[in-house]
């Protein structure tokens, strides 16, 4: 019994000493909740949502009803959107189009001709986007990002702390060398189990992406490389498992909440969305459900692999330039 209360008061000695780990343990409960309360509470759910194009007199009418979201897009993305019933009605300088085979639209269109019954109609032909053709791509990425951060970041760190990196030092490797290693290596392992996991899914679930897959593999290739890339600037200083989680935890966590795997977030926030572009996550889920859904050309997302690409020079430059072997 002695000996179990030496080790327990060890252990949080230890634990308490650990700075870092002592006020991430305290810091992040409170860190999750204020986000949480700002992303949910104090928002009132609509249950219409309708695109504009341009500034319709026509929206101007619907702004005054509530429980209505007005959404603004782009022309080509605007009819998409209706299309693919991800918005209930489109309001154009035009008049207004909508998919027939959206019940919500219909209830909005009536609403609409009380008001402005001579506007003009244009119906929309699609079909919805089905629950597993939404969460698919989510998932997958959910899993990469654990895969990424979590995989190699923790390996990392225990080799510094075991002194494997110590050994490592004495030898001709450098340091760029090392991480590209790292890189490499877990980036065929999380490509190759990402590709086999989405095969079996789509095969399951009768899922047939409408681009290519060529295109969906680039971007997954880029993504991941990304996020190993994060992960590795994490680690690369890091001792302290109890930091390293917390620090990886704390990149891991905006996007579960951020990046679209649950949840769009189209119509929230300005401020919200902005934060949500500087995450790597969004870009995958955006661009995969583009091409998935859509049939998007590599064209069409390279601004989504541009941004994943510059991260990963970034941050492995970052890294390989703080890389320490003690």
């Amino acid at each position: 019994m002695n000996a179990l209360i030496a080790l327990i008061r060890a252990r949080n000695i230890e634990f308490i000493r650990d700075r870092s780990a002592l006020s991430w343990s305290l810091l992040f409960p409170v860190l999750l909740i204020i986000a949480l309360a700002v992303v949910f509470d104090g928002q009132d759910a609509p249950l219409y949502r309708v695109g504009v194009v341009g500034a319709p007199h026509s929206a101007e009418v619907l702004s005054e009803f509530r429980h209505l979201q007005l959404i603004p897009y782009e022309s080509d993305a605007g009819y998409l959107a209706v299309g693919r019933h991800r918005v209930d009605l489109l309001l154009t300088p035009a008049g207004y189009a909508i998919n027939p085979d959206n019940r919500q639209g219909y209830m909005i269109e009536q609403l609409l001709l009380t008001r402005l019954p001579r506007l003009n109609k244009e119906n929309i032909d699609g079909v919805a986007v089905s629950h597993v053709e939404w969460f698919l791509p989510g998932i997958i990425g959910m899993n990469m990002m654990f895969s990424a951060l979590f995989g190699i970041g923790y390996g990392l760190v225990r080799y510094r702390r075991t002194g494997v990196l110590k050994r490592l030092q004495v030898t001709p490797l450098s340091s760029h060398t090392y991480l590209l290693a790292q890189l490499l290596s877990r980036l065929l392992a999380i490509v190759a189990s990402t590709s086999v996991v989405f095969g079996v899914l789509a095969i399951l679930f009768g899922v047939k992406p409408q681009g290519s897959l060529g295109s969906l593999l680039l971007l997954t290739i880029l993504s991941c490389s990304a996020l190993v890339s994060l992960a590795l600037l994490i680690a690369s200083r890091t001792r302290s498992d109890e930091l390293a989680n917390g620090l990886l935890n704390l990149l891991s966590w905006p996007m579960m909440l951020l990046s679209g795997i649950w949840f769009s977030l189209d119509g929230s926030a300005s401020w919200l969305q902005a934060i949500a572009q500087i995450l790597p996550l969004t870009h995958f889920n955006d661009a995969s459900r583009a091409i998935i859904t859509d049939g998007a050309t590599l064209w069409q997302i390279a601004p989504q692999l541009g941004y994943l690409g510059l991260i990963t020079l970034v941050a492995l430059a970052l890294a390989s330039r703080w890389f320490r072997w003690q």
